[in-house]
């Protein structure tokens, strides 16, 4: 027997005036997500008044809410209301998305949402509170220009080495880092980091690792001592604020296969040879930024013709599904030995990323996700 919460419960216990006197957006609905509550503030922001909506769904032509991809919200399994009160736990952190205005415009909003519980602990409605970001989507919106340009990374041609990448920030801007580059006939130089967070700090973090990998082209041959010149600098100019970023610097030789590679507190590359994945068996050391003075200790493998080596960031294998299950490192190689089924119409990266977003529920990464595909070809 479902819970109900009625506009009288919400009366009693005075969450009207508490919620009226905030600057932000604030709805509350029942358990079925049929709006009970609607603040002065909602209406300022969206328009709409509280009779037009009271008793109704959210997704009824009212906020129809979207992603920044245009990803529609409202259905059961995408909802971040609806995902608040079937699992009984607030969203950690403020989402990015797009709530349609009365006048029918579409205004950017960061959205936080949690359950609702009676005096039993039982989960009755739940409450969503939103922010106008209309004034500051500008500017990131120009900032995402600005760093898509200067990130940018055209992928090699080779007949020897195929290359893939799927980048999916979680929100305008990201904080993971990638750069692949060729250092002579035989070898390319490849790096993939993930900055601490992510939005505009961890953004702002990427910039300046692409301006070190120019300070340090010269050590790219030799992973060991670019990850150490890399952690020096970082360490120096982050000081104590607190940001680091966890890394692998790589290079591979496209004639031989061999691979040289240090991971900087970063996940475990994986391998995927004659069907069978699994992460390469070293240790990891310490993140860029953290320690100064560190010497890095090099890793070796070999890819063999038809092996596939996939270089993420954590946003891949941290993916939970609705009971807070991580997807994890073996999860990531099981998907990557066997693909599920009706995913046969995408391929390569975005077919693993749309199995990381299948296991989680969600139609956009809750991190920054990159993906990035190695293969030597037969």
């Amino acid at each position: 027997m479902k819970a109900h919460i009625s506009s009288s419960t919400i009366a009693a216990i005075r969450s009207p005036a508490i919620l009226d006197t905030l600057p932000y957006g604030a709805y509350i609905t029942d358990i079925d997500r049929r709006i009970v509550f609607w603040s002065k503030s909602a209406q300022r922001i969206l328009g709409w008044t509280a009779n037009e909506v009271t008793g109704r769904n959210c997704s009824d032509n009212i906020l129809v809410h979207v992603d920044k991809d245009g990803h529609e919200l409202c259905g059961k399994e995408y909802c971040p209301l609806h995902r608040s009160i079937v699992t009984g736990t607030p969203s950690a952190e403020p989402i990015l998305v797009y709530a349609k205005h009365h006048s029918g415009i579409r205004i950017p909003v960061e959205v936080s949402v949690a359950p609702i519980r009676d005096d039993n602990g039982q989960v009755v409605g739940g409450i969503e509170l939103f922010r106008d970001l209309s004034e500051l989507e500008s500017d990131l919106t120009r900032a995402r220009e600005i760093q898509n340009t200067l990130l940018e990374s055209p992928l090699p041609a080779d007949p020897r080495l195929g290359f893939d990448i799927r980048y999916t920030p979680s929100a305008v801007v990201g904080g993971d880092f990638y750069r692949i580059e060729r250092l002579d006939s035989e070898r390319y130089a490849i790096m993939l980091a993930d900055i601490m967070g992510h939005g505009v700090a961890s953004a702002l973090y990427t910039m300046l690792l692409r301006s070190l990998w120019e300070d340090f082209r010269p050590l790219l041959p030799d992973p060991s001592a670019f990850a150490a010149e890399l952690n020096s600098r970082l360490k120096t100019l982050a000081g104590d604020c607190g940001y680091f970023a966890t890394a692998i610097c790589l290079v591979v030789n496209a004639a031989t296969g061999r691979i040289q590679y240090v991971r900087a507190g970063h996940p475990s590359p994986i391998l995927l040879r004659a069907g069978r994945a699994a992460p390469l068996p070293d240790a990891s050391q310490p993140a860029l930024g953290m320690i100064p003075d560190i010497a890095y200790t090099e890793s070796q493998a070999v890819m063999n013709p038809g092996d596939t080596l996939l270089l993420y960031t954590d946003g891949a294998i941290e993916a939970c599904d609705l009971d807070g299950r991580e997807l994890g490192t073996e999860g990531l190689a099981a998907i990557l030995a066997n693909p599920p089924a009706g995913s046969a119409e995408l391929s390569g990266m975005n077919r693993v990323e749309e199995s990381i977003l299948r296991y989680s529920g969600s139609l956009h990464p809750t991190d920054d996700l990159t993906l990035i595909a190695i293969t030597r070809r037969d």
